[in-house]
């Protein structure tokens, strides 16, 4: 009986630390594979261009810590999250165009329009139609930094970064304007 005990116990051992050498190997596989990935994305910094609506483009590289935009340094960027068809989105358009007209030169709101399929002409009549004075970006590029960020899942969403280029909050739905311009003259303070 205690030979019988032994031996399965004997045979267990084996099994088990078989298990655990090849969960060994593959984890040595995995985190090589990681540590090579890490190395790539140190070497080649994550880029995403945006095309706006009036033709220009706004170069996006990640850091750290958040976004270096094209263009836009040494200001606060707000993006914004948005689509034509949503009304909390119309409805905070006119209070956004009223900030990027206050913050001129030291805000930057970008529009990002969550739309496949758009025209470039359309959401122009759009962006006349509701006084949008700052650039709307039109891109499938929009989804890959909307997938960047984590996934935008509710319109409108805003995602603010500092003048360096650091996240700073986010907000997500309708959000008074009087907290965006109290972030924003947080975020100019950083």
């Amino acid at each position: 009986m205690f030979t019988k005990i032994t031996m399965i116990v004997f045979i267990s051992v084996l099994l088990f630390s078989g298990c655990e050498r090849k969960n060994k190997k593959e984890q040595t596989t995995q985190e090589s594979t990681k540590v090579q990935k890490e190395k790539t994305q140190a070497q080649e910094p994550s880029t995403i261009t945006l095309h706006t609506t009036s033709g220009k483009d706004i170069l996006l590289t990640a850091t750290p810590k958040g976004i270096i935009f094209g263009g836009y340094e040494g200001k606060v960027v707000l993006l914004d999250f948005f689509a034509t068809w949503c009304p909390p989105c119309r409805a905070e358009i006119p209070h956004l165009a009223d900030m990027q007209k206050a913050f001129k030169d030291q805000v930057q709101i970008i529009g990002i329009l969550m739309e496949e399929n758009k025209q470039d002409i359309e959401i122009q009549k759009f962006e006349e139609d509701l006084g949008i004075n700052f650039p709307v970006s039109n891109t499938p590029a929009n989804f890959a930094l909307s997938d960047a960020l984590g996934g935008i899942k509710s319109l409108p969403t805003m995602v603010m970064y500092d003048k360096h280029g650091d996240y700073f909050t986010h907000y997500v739905g309708a959000a008074p304007q009087e907290m965006i311009e109290a972030d924003i003259n947080r975020a100019l303070q950083k």
